[in-house]
Formats: structure tokens, sequence, C-alpha cells
């Protein structure tokens, strides 16, 4: 953290307000720091130990066979020093047990094969098998078996262009270095250097349009070569192996990642396309483990395949979860006269901005309800395209016009099932469910079927009830 806070320094003004902030960015360096000298963790008879906190301790304690995975990040700094970052997943929520940032090769060994050994003792039916780049056997079985799936460089290069992953970084910098006077400043001498001194007052129509298009020509150009560029950061040799009932999983450029995913963690399988997706005939396939660990909270493995051929997809699940039958899966359609609610839904969002608007040009503020038969095309499409599908191995869920996901679970992962109805609901005669599992991401909540028959919504209540009563709870 030191060297973006010395970075940030260099050209401030060095105002009031600057120093405060230079001030908070310090402390907090320096808080990351300390925070380690009250970091510890030990190794227990049948756990794993782990005490922090400087002013409000907490101490956790983790049994072995509770642990559902480690992963392992190496970048160029732990590299040099040959040390690197170890998180401890288990299935208890959003954060991991432990994440340690600085852990020596030789201590990242030891712990892998006692976790191993002891969760093999503990829980005979729950092997777990924890990779680690310096257990030879673990390598070796990784590397005889045949990869699952593998991106190539040109995979790499089309996710990057696809995703536009630069575009939120850019914006992000652009904004904070357009407050440096510094940087500011040596932005538009390299500017002046092209076009010459910026008269904008004194620019024609012509202008406008040619250095306006030249700026976005420029601007999507560095996004997409800057997105490139994360991609292969992230994702260079990207590569997904099937060793005994784990997914063992590495990618990573300048920093490596590896990780062991059991199968049966996992919670959902997630298939997107967005229209780029589709000019390249690719899908993008995420996954959802238990314990549903954020990017914010450690290091996470939600890949299955970032981008892959639709048919090579179907196969990659099938080799995951060979006891889905693909054959079996019969859609169902949302009501049809749902694409009414839909339409009223996205004509608020029109019309509330419209109101001031209105206030303050009169009738040219009535201009947003062009959008009208937009709107409506946008209601039809939605509604044919979104379906459902429930038997007795999965339930499964796609939506989307522009951005399309199918999102399934099976009926084994299913941790709570809820039956929604709101005034709107009630009025129109439908109902909504919504199928949690361990991984559920609160927020999207991607099994969320709306807008069916309340009669309908009844039997399917009915029918999963009793389906995930009947089965076996896999955890």
């Amino acid at each position: 953290m030191v060297l973006p806070l010395l970075f940030g320094i260099i050209g401030t003004s060095g105002d009031r307000q600057d120093m405060i902030i230079i001030g908070i960015a310090a402390f907090a360096s320096i808080i990351t720091i300390v925070q380690f000298w009250f970091y510890h963790y030990w190794l227990e008879e049948d756990r794993l130990v782990v005490k922090e906190g400087i002013l409000f301790k907490s101490l956790r304690q983790v049994p072995y066979e509770r642990i559902q995975n480690l992963n392992i990040e190496r970048n160029l700094l732990h590299k040099f020093f040959k040390v690197g970052t170890l998180q401890v997943e288990s299935a208890s929520g959003v954060k991991p047990e432990a994440v340690v940032r600085v852990v020596a090769d030789e201590q990242i060994k030891h712990i892998q094969q006692v976790i191993k050994n002891k969760a093999n003792v503990h829980a005979k039916n729950a092997a777990i098998d924890l990779d680690s780049d310096h257990d030879e056997a673990v390598d070796s079985a990784a590397d005889d078996s045949k990869p699952m799936y593998q991106m190539s460089n040109k995979d790499v290069t089309s996710y990057g262009f696809i995703t536009h992953k630069a575009l939120v970084p850019i914006g992000i910098v652009g904004s904070v270095l357009s407050q440096n006077d510094f940087y500011r400043q040596k932005f538009i001498n390299v500017v002046q250097k092209f076009v010459g001194d910026l008269h904008i007052e004194q620019w024609a129509l012509t202008q406008w349009l040619i250095y306006g298009a030249a700026f976005v020509v420029v601007m999507m150009v560095t996004i997409w070569l800057s997105s490139i560029a994360l991609a292969f950061l992230k994702l260079y040799q990207f590569k997904i192996s099937k060793i005994d009932k784990n997914l063992h999983a590495e990618m990573g450029l300048l920093t490596k990642i590896t990780a062991n995913i059991p199968i049966k963690r996992i919670q959902l399988i997630k298939i997107k396309h967005s229209p780029l997706h589709r000019y390249f005939k690719k899908v993008s396939v995420k996954m959802e483990t238990a314990g549903g660990v954020t990017e914010q909270s450690g290091i996470t493995m939600k890949w299955l395949a970032p981008l892959v051929s639709k048919f090579n997809a179907q196969q990659l699940i099938a080799q995951i979860q060979p006891e889905v039958d693909w054959q079996d899966i019969k859609w169902l359609n949302l009501e049809s006269r749902a694409w009414k609610r839909v339409f009223k839904r996205m004509m608020l969002l029109v019309l509330v901005p419209m109101l001031p608007l209105v206030f303050y040009y009169q009738w040219i503020g009535l201009t947003p309800l062009l959008l009208t038969p937009l709107v409506f095309l946008y209601a039809k499409a939605y509604i044919n395209k979104a379906g459902y599908a429930v038997n007795d191995q999965i339930i499964a869920y796609r939506h989307g016009v522009f951005f399309h996901t199918l999102s399934l679970v099976k009926i084994a992962k299913i941790q709570n099932i809820s039956y929604l109805q709101t005034p709107f609901d009630r009025r129109n005669k439908m109902a909504r469910l919504t199928v949690d599992t361990a991984g559920s991401n609160p927020v999207t909540q991607e099994i969320n079927l709306h807008y069916i028959d309340v009669e309908k919504a009844d039997k399917l209540m009915a029918k999963l009830s009793d389906k995930v009563s009947e089965s076996k709870f896999v955890w």
C-alpha cells in the first residue's frame, strides 16, 4: 500500500484537504502492518485456531474436516521473498476463516499436509486434497490428468475484448488523477503535442464532431487494450482439471493462483452471454460454492470456463455433474400476460426522471416518451425469453434480453424455498419463488422465479418441498 500512497502524493497542492487524505491513507498503510503483529494461528490435534485483532479480539476454531478449500496466491513479490498468501475456507459464510498474506513456502507445505492428514482421519467420507506448488505428489497428479478445460491465448484476448473489465479501473484512476495538479498538467501537455492548444470556444461543429469521434475511438481502444491486458494478468494459462472428486484450477501471469474445489461444494452453475458473447459464439460458465467467499474478502475461484462454446460448456458441466440428465430438462414459460407488468415497471423508470424535465423545459421534457415503443418491445422479449425448469434432479431459471443468464441448482443443494407475494402479485394472481443454497448471493438471488400464476406456484412449491425433503442433502 505504500507505493500507491507515494504515487498519489506526487503533485498534490499541499492544502489541508490533501494532507488530511494523505494522513488517512498513511494511517491505513501503517495499520495493515501493525495488525499482523496481533495475528496468530496454530494447529491443534483436531482444528486450526486463528486469533487476531488489535482492539477487538477474535478467536476462530475451524475443525479440519470442516475446511472446504485452501487457496494459494503468489505474485512477483511473493516469489522473490519465497512466501505466499494462504486462504482457508469453510462453508460458514462470506468471509474466509483465515487469510494470511505472508506465509513461508515451507509453512504452506506443512499446513497443507497437516490439514490433509487430519481431515482424512476425522472424515474418511470427505476426502479433501489441498494442493500446493511444493506438493510433488499433487502436482504430478495434476500434470498427468488431462485438463477438462484450458484457455488459449486467443480465448483470453477475446474474453478481455468482450468483458471490458478495465472500464471501471480506468474511470477510477482517471477521476483520482484528474484531481491532482501534477498529473493533470502532464496529461494536458501530452494532448497538446498532438492537437496543439485547445481553443474550445472557437470550435465549429465539424471540429466538435472530428475531435469527439477521435476521443471516442481512443477511449475504446484504450479500454479494449487495457481489458485484454487485465485478462492476461488474471486468466493466463487458465486450466481446470478433475482429480478424484476435486476440481484443480490454475491461472495467472504475474500472480499465480492455485485452488482445489471439492465438486460436492459447488452449489450453483451459471451460464452467461452478452451480445459480444453471441458474436464470438461463446458463453461464460461460473459457479457458486458453499460459503460464498467474495473477491472483497479473499481469493476467489468462481470460474469453470471464462470463455467456451455453448456445446463445450454443456460437455464440461456434464463431466462435473454426470448425474444430471440434460435431455430431461423441459423449459416452461412465464405467464404471457406478465409483459404488462414489465412494461409498467420500465415505464416508471422513464416517467419519474421525466417530471423535472417537463417542469424546466415544458414540452421538450416529454422527449423520453419516444422510448415507449422500445420499452414495449423489451417487455415482450423479456417474457418470451424467460423460463424455468424443474425435474427430479435440478431446478433452473433463465432470463435476460441482451444479457442472458441461465442458473442451475441441484435439488440436493437446496437449503431453503421461499414463496413470496407482493400487492402487485396478489392483484394479478401471481407469485414468485426463490431458492437458496449454501453459496447463494443475497443480492443477485439467481433462482428467483417471477410472474408465475398463483396456482402453478402453489403446485411448484409443493413439488419442490417434497423433492427437497426426500433428497439427502450433500454439503
